[in-house]
């Protein structure tokens, strides 16, 4: 019989989180300093939004918008996707895959618990990657180039290394 694990057994119980009038440029030092990709926006104690590095890439950096300028409310992705702590692991990959996200807050009675990556998923259980590669799955048909999170380069192909787009020289010196 097949064990089932749930989102509490996997997730982050601590969510970096950001108030919505929290700027940009502040949200973006705070995702450095604690080295994660994504910031949970609350507002009253509950959360509303959340904020990626992909967010920051599109809808800031691309935009040549001034990160000091812009409040965190202006750019995040909203209304939130959530998920219990209770549920299996593989219902948060299925509504990862479906969704086209990588993290999903983790939220029990209407407050925000942890946060739960395809990362943290596949750590816990290797045999999921194939279900967690749709979660990350967009049509090549849809990208002609791409820009890798770790040197700039732009490229056709990008990896992902812990939780990190980057192009094959930066995964290949990450594995060295």
């Amino acid at each position: 019989m097949k064990r089932v694990i749930s989102i509490k057994e996997a997730m982050t119980p601590k969510v970096l989180t950001v108030g919505s009038n929290t700027t940009v440029a502040n949200a973006a030092k705070l995702m450095a300093d604690r080295s994660v990709g994504s910031v949970v926006v609350m507002k009253d104690k509950k959360p509303v939004g959340i904020i990626t590095e992909r967010d920051l890439l599109m809808k800031v950096l691309s935009a040549d918008l001034k990160p000091s300028k812009i409040l965190v409310s202006k750019i995040m992705s909203s209304p939130i996707k959530s998920i219990s702590s209770g549920t299996d692991i593989t219902e948060a990959l299925k509504i990862m895959a479906k969704s086209k996200i990588r993290r999903l807050p983790v939220m029990d009675h209407g407050k925000l618990v942890g946060i739960i990556t395809t990362s943290d998923i596949i750590a816990i259980s290797p045999d999921l990657m194939e279900l967690a590669s749709q979660a990350d799955e967009i049509p090549k048909k849809d990208i002609e180039e791409s820009v890798c999170e770790s040197c700039g380069e732009v490229t056709t192909e990008l990896y992902e290394v812990n939780g990190t787009w980057v192009c094959g020289n930066c995964r290949d010196a990450s594995t060295e």
